[in-house]
Order: structure tokens, then sequence, then C-alpha cells
């Protein structure tokens, strides 16, 4: 199934060439939290040099089928937001943590979750083309960790040309840190300010 929405996906893409490449990257995932309870998450980057009117935006996992996520508002260069799956527990676990959007993906429908084995996230524009995909994993050469251990999934090289490559991903700290780019992941990479500068 994934790779059948993989394939449909990266025809949307070529299709839509007038995009700009890598203007909005997903940088960390939380897809198995520690808890019971799951807190699931991913954080989006605004790399691009303009502000981005995310009207009419929307996001998917690996199952078109599922009801859109929208997102709103603007980011600018620079800027990290927060994609929730419930509201409620992640400013319980997050308190300090603002930047995040108000429409949160598990809210649109109990089937709609971050899959424990793997998963994709997709992000459309509101003329429907497909600005960022991530099919992540949880064996190699995706890290193991972030299956339920506690820390998350962070990009660390934002020069890699397919974001779906588990060597360019690394496990980030314990509970993530979500809407924060600046962060130590753990020895399976570097120091997370040590390759922010590859995403400017």
């Amino acid at each position: 199934m994934r790779t059948a929405t993989a394939l449909v996906l990266t025809l949307m893409l070529a299709a839509g060439a007038a995009l700009a490449a890598n203007e909005l990257i997903v940088t960390e995932i939380m897809y198995n939290s520690s808890e019971s309870t799951d807190v699931e998450w991913f954080e989006l980057y605004n790399n691009s040099d303009v502000i981005l009117d995310l009207t009419g935006w929307y996001v998917l996992d690996d199952n078109l089928t599922h009801t859109r996520v929208p997102l709103s508002g603007t980011m600018v260069p620079g800027a990290v937001m927060v994609v929730a799956g419930t509201e409620a527990l992640f400013t319980a676990k997050y308190p300090g943590v603002t930047n995040y959007f108000p429409a949160c993906f598990q809210t649109y429908g109990v089937e709609w979750s971050l899959g424990n084995s793997g998963d994709q996230i997709n992000v459309f524009d509101a003329s429907e083309q497909l600005v960022c995909s991530v099919l992540f994993d949880d064996g190699a050469p995706w890290p193991t960790s972030p299956d339920g251990s506690g820390p998350s999934l962070v990009l660390v090289d934002a020069a890699c040309p397919d974001y779906s490559d588990g060597t360019c991903w690394a496990a980030g700290a314990n509970d993530g840190t979500p809407g924060v780019l600046t962060q130590t992941v753990s020895e399976e990479a570097s120091t997370w300010g040590g390759v922010k500068s590859l995403f400017r």
C-alpha cells in the first residue's frame, strides 16, 4: 500500500514542476512516543526565502482517502511549526511549545495517525501539488530507537536528494524538541546546530 501510494505521489510531484524544490521540509517526527497514549507530532520548516501562505494547504498520510488535515496562516523564512496529533496530549507534554497549527490530525478521524511501524507524511499546497513528502520506517537504514523508546526522528541532511532515505535521519533527543531546530541528537548523529547551516 505504501509503495503504491509513494509511486502516485512521485508522479504528482513530477507534475508540479513549477514548485520550488524543498521550500518546506519535514525536520522532525515523533511517530511512536514512549507513552501508551502515543503523543504524535511532526515538525515543518520553511526552507525558502519567501513567506509561505498556507491557506488551502493540507496534510495526508499514506492513505490518500483519509480526511485532509488543513494547515493555516503563514510561515516566514526559517519558521518552524508543529502539526500535532492531539492538542490536549501535545500541550500537556510540551506546555512551552506554542508554535503549532490549530488543526491536529487525530481530530480528523480515529484512523488518522502516524503508523508505529512506518508511515508517510505528505504536504500539499492549495493547488493540490505535492510540496514535500517523507516515507519513513522503523527498520534499517532508519534509526530504530524512535520506535517507542523515547527519541524522535530528526533530519540531519537537508541536502539529501531523497528525504525518504533513512540515512538522512538520526535519533533525536528523548521526547524530541518540537518547534525548535537547534538540538543535540544521540550518538547516531552529531549536534543539530552543526548541520543547521545546511538548511539556509
